[in-house]
């Protein structure tokens, strides 16, 4: 053989030994990473690579948790909607990652529920009908304490100008980690409903109480001639249209509870008698509140129910940005809704600075009467004009404690609670609840937002340049590539 054709010989076989390695490396690199995919699948591991770990617990909630998990606590927490449907949906991505990671510890049982379907598992976690449950929402269930977490409240969506989403903020770790500790530690606050002064049972209230229970309150009634104190578990003490005033012991256990930061809502309805509320005015006093003893009609035929002029439209008022309290009203005027009030009587409040913070909530247009009504003045004064109906204060020589009044309590019993006319009272005074103690468990877990990576193209011209170099220069340097390998080969 020659010496060229031995040389040619030796590149042939060596450029075939060459090729044959680099075709074994590629079937190789093939192999494990289709076995390590396969490992990996198995496994269901997944690594969070997201700036702010959008789709890892925190902390606090892994640190909780695992103390569950040593104290053999188990939390049965229940999502009502299929783990197909909600796996399936982008947008809730960081909320499926987030329950895969509840899960992953022994103190959560996490169990998915079809409500359209299964019938016997929503009657399970529902029996008293207790809750108004839709798609979406979550109930947790340990030692026959409950808790449910609406659904939609798991994000903040923001829209521009023409409704487009612009972003979103996951929130629901922060919430359904104080659920779980709520339920396991067994902290439900209670509504007082105060009694023993001719207020309707609680049993008149049925409706309303369940709106409670759905904003994860209970409802129970207290009597202080009978109760040492207001119970520690006390959100509110509920005054709901009393006959007669309370007494001097009585007033003298709810002003402890109230120089201790406590809550009182004061449902005063009209009432007809001689007699005054002497204790009652005077724990309003401290909150800055005046009670006229009167009941408003309407003497514009536009602003009452036609025949019932006590029955009158009012205007919601909407209250300061920098308030802490702007959230009471500002949904409900953003809806547009009018706004009714049943017979009612009046206050009147005087704002002594830095004492409270006091606002109105709902007042009369100025064609209302307040007639006199009840009462013991020799000479009661009609007043005319626009009126206080309802309204907020805040102690701040109280441990900010808090009172909202009311002129009347009918609204929310259950002969009114449903009528169209009352809905916008009675969301207000359930966002006042709300506002005076929040049931939810504050975790201090911060919200995540939806981030994504950009390219910032400046004009066409630098996007089409950019496209050259993502995807024309890539096949030409493979095209060149190709060339070399074939020379080389015939070489």
């Amino acid at each position: 053989m020659s010496q060229n054709n031995k040389e040619k010989h030796f590149h042939n076989w060596k450029n075939t030994k060459f090729a044959g390695m680099a075709w074994i490396l590629a079937i190789l690199v093939l192999v494990i990473a289709v076995v390590l995919n396969m490992i990996v699948s198995r496994l269901d591991f997944s690594w969070d690579i997201s700036p702010n770990k959008q789709y890892s617990l925190s902390s606090t909630t892994e640190k909780y948790l695992d103390q569950l998990d040593s104290e053999g606590k188990t939390v049965d927490f229940y999502v009502l909607t299929t783990e197909e449907s909600l796996k399936n949906d982008m947008e809730s991505l960081t909320l499926y990652r987030a329950l895969e990671e509840y899960d992953a510890h022994k103190s959560i049982n996490l169990i998915w529920v079809d409500p359209d379907t299964d019938n016997d598992t929503m009657e399970k976690i529902n029996s008293d009908n207790a809750f108004s449950l839709s798609t979406g929402d979550m109930i947790f269930i340990c030692d026959n304490v409950k808790k449910r977490v609406p659904g939609s409240s798991m994000y903040t969506t923001y829209t521009d100008d023409n409704g487009n989403t612009t972003g979103e903020d996951f929130k629901g770790e922060n919430l359904i980690t104080g659920s779980i500790k709520g339920v396991a530690e067994n902290r439900t606050p209670t509504v007082y409903f105060l009694s023993g002064h001719g207020e309707k049972s609680l049993d008149s209230y049925t409706r309303f109480t369940t709106n409670l229970t759905n904003y994860n309150y209970a409802a129970k009634e207290l009597n202080l001639s009978e109760a040492d104190a207001v119970p520690e578990d006390a959100a509110l003490v509920l005054v709901a249209a009393p006959t007669k005033d309370i007494t001097d012991a009585e007033s003298e256990k709810l002003n402890a509870y109230l120089d201790n930061g406590g809550n009182i809502s004061l449902l005063m309805s009209p009432n007809g008698g001689s007699f005054v509320y002497t204790n009652l005015e005077k724990i309003m006093k401290d909150y800055g509140f005046y009670m006229d003893y009167d009941r408003v009609y309407e003497t514009n035929n536009n602003y009452h129910i036609s025949g019932d002029a006590y029955t009158i439209q009012c205007e919601l008022n909407e209250l300061e940005d920098d308030s802490e309290a702007t959230d009471l009203t500002s949904a409900l005027v953003d809806q547009g809704l009018y706004t009714f009030m049943p017979e009612s009587r009046s206050f009147r409040y005087n704002d002594e600075g830095g004492k409270y913070t006091i606002a109105p909530l709902i007042t009369s247009y100025d064609s209302a009467v307040g007639e006199p009504y009840g009462g013991t003045s020799d000479d009661p004064e009609e007043e005319s004009g626009q009126l206080l109906l309802a309204a907020h204060s805040t102690s701040v020589g109280r441990n900010d404690s808090k009172m909202v009044v009311f002129g009347n309590a009918e609204f929310i019993d259950d002969e009114h609670v449903s009528d169209d006319t009352v809905i916008v009272p009675v969301y207000l005074f359930l966002s006042t609840i709300s506002w005076m103690y929040d049931s939810d468990i504050n975790m201090d877990i911060a919200t995540k937002s939806t981030t994504n990576d950009y390219i910032s193209l400046q004009d066409s011209g630098f996007a089409q340049r950019l496209m050259v170099v993502l995807t024309v220069v890539p096949i030409a340097i493979m095209a060149v590539g190709v060339g070399v390998w074939i020379k080389r080969r015939n070489s």
